[in-house]
């Protein structure tokens, strides 16, 4: 007896050493790896080829692992996600946290889940997300396509818009448009994440802030 309950024991510790560092992580923490696996997800799908091709010419990229849209004739939601930027050595910055939000999907009926990729294709489009908040559809100085809106749809890739906006979704919509969301910054997470007063554009531009951690997720986008 006294033996099972020292392996017993010892178990436990071994499964504690495991857990340990997964609730260990800070929301913000988390957030990264969630994008990291969002985009693992969207690159290597066969479906959205096409998205691997745009993110290789990208001026940034906005991964929103989880974007919630529910209503009735109306609809709305948003996600928080992370954005990273790609400098002029082609390296990609670290992770400042955005939000979509207050988005309008149209006269539909159901509830669905997004995974979502914006696309920043131009300085023009990253200095408007940067600079302040950005109502899509409303900017008529940035020009949005959308490049996905459903399993298996994929088009807009020949035109030249700003931005892009790609959507993996399941649910009971038929497609979604993002049309009157807002993306704003999340600075109480870019704060807790690098532990100090950030502003993204010395997060995303002058790379003031890094932390490895973001190493991965940038190897999820190089990814060939």
């Amino acid at each position: 007896m006294k033996r099972f309950v020292m392996a017993l024991f010892g178990l436990t510790l071994a499964v504690s050493a495991l857990v340990r560092p997964a609730q260990a992580l800070t929301e913000p923490e988390l957030m990264v790896e969630r994008a990291r696996v969002t985009a693992l997800t969207l690159l290597t799908d066969p479906q959205y080829k096409d998205l691997k091709t745009l993110v290789g010419r990208a001026r940034a990229v906005l991964i929103l692992p989880n974007v919630i849209q529910a209503g009735f004739f109306v609809g709305g939601g948003g996600g928080t996600g992370v954005m990273v930027a790609r400098g002029d050595d082609g390296a990609w910055s670290g992770p400042a946290f955005y939000t979509l939000a207050e988005a309008s999907f149209g006269l539909q009926f159901g509830g669905q889940a997004s995974e979502m990729m914006m696309v920043i294709m131009t300085q023009k489009g990253l200095d408007a997300v940067i600079d302040r908040k950005v109502k899509l559809g409303a900017d008529a100085n940035v020009a949005i396509g959308e490049l996905g809106t459903g399993v298996g749809a994929s088009y807009g890739v020949g035109l030249s818009a700003d931005i892009y906006v790609y959507a993996k979704t399941s649910g009971l919509f038929g497609g979604m448009a993002v049309e009157g969301s807002v993306i704003a910054p999340r600075s109480e997470f870019n704060d807790k994440f690098y532990g100090q007063k950030t502003e993204p554009r010395a997060i995303l531009v002058d790379r003031h802030f890094y932390r490895p951690e973001a190493q991965a997720l940038a190897s999820a986008l190089s990814a060939p």
